[in-house]
């Protein structure tokens, strides 16, 4: 009967196991929120885009200017764009707690009796079984030797749990960012090839034809979708508008080269390359003003 009763009841090593188990459950909470999180701000990031974009065209800053309304809602978008940055860092601190709580939760139920004596060594646990009174007095040297004596094989599972979980979450935070990285550079540089094919033909047309050529003249298609524009040649205009956000730069802006004859008896041809008024595009796509020419920019341009 007396072992039945010391067998009942919270022990020490059930008390480690409970304490780490609502500690999991806590981290699994901030490791939720941090995907909640995640979540929202995408949606929150693209919304401001799109909003930003829709007030960047003529009828946008008409509306901005005369409707209260739309005031208000261009003020709003830019107050949750300047809240974008400090939500990514709570991002990075609900995850970073998340995956203590998560390592200090494996380590207590891998090594209870050693978890629930840090516990009573830092007096952030009571206890007044026989089993531990000893050791309520212990300080936190004599605690960290005993840990110290545990075996290696008994922390390398544990241990091995969480270097998986930490490596593979920040592998795919890096592996998600490099796509992107890698998306922007693959749709500027497919912008600044169709851009470039527009204007070498244009002045193949020129040198031969002494004028200019609309997409049937050049021979080239008069609208093209990709995946990232939207491309138009309309009479001497090229065009080319973003079918989705590039980082800070929102969806629907656009880039355009318009050609030009000049002179009288001897005529030259001219190109001017047109960015985007919103500096974040300016900055993605600043090779753009540079597209078909050919070493030192020159004004008029030769074909």
């Amino acid at each position: 009967m007396i072992d039945n009763a010391k067998n009942t009841g919270l022990t020490p090593v059930r008390t480690a196991r409970l304490i780490a188990c609502v500690i999991a459950l806590v981290g699994m909470v901030f490791l939720f929120l941090e995907r909640l999180l995640s979540a929202v701000l995408v949606m929150a990031s693209d919304g401001v885009k799109l909003g930003l974009a829709r007030y960047n065209n003529f009828t946008g800053r008409f509306a901005s200017q005369n409707f209260a309304e739309d005031k208000q809602l261009l003020s709003l978008l830019k107050e949750v764009q300047g809240l974008l940055p400090s939500a990514e860092s709570a991002l990075t601190v609900f995850m970073v707690v998340a995956i203590v709580l998560l390592v200090i939760a494996v380590i207590g139920l891998a090594l209870p009796r050693q978890f629930v004596h840090v516990l009573v060594a830092l007096k952030l646990l009571k206890w007044q079984s026989g089993e531990v009174v000893e050791d309520s007095g212990a300080n936190i040297r004599e605690v960290l030797d005993r840990v110290g004596n545990v075996p290696l094989k008994k922390l390398a599972v544990p241990f091995a749990v969480i270097l998986a979980i930490v490596v593979a979450v920040f592998a795919i935070r890096t592996c998600q960012q490099s796509s992107a990285e890698n998306s922007v550079t693959e749709a500027f540089a497919e912008l600044n090839a169709q851009a470039g094919d527009y204007i070498a033909a244009q002045k193949a047309y020129f040198s031969k034809n002494k004028a200019l050529g609309n997409a049937k003249a050049l021979q080239m298609s008069d609208s093209v979708v990709t995946d990232y524009f939207i491309y138009r040649l309309k009479g001497t205009r090229f065009s080319a508008e973003s079918r989705a956000p590039f980082a800070n730069c929102p969806a629907g802006s656009k880039w355009s080269v318009h050609s030009n004859t000049k002179g009288f008896f001897e005529k030259e041809i001219t190109f001017f390359r047109m960015l985007p008024k919103d500096t974040a595009c300016v900055k993605l796509s600043i090779e753009f003003k540079n597209v078909g020419r050919n070493g030192v920019p020159q004004k008029p341009e030769k074909p």
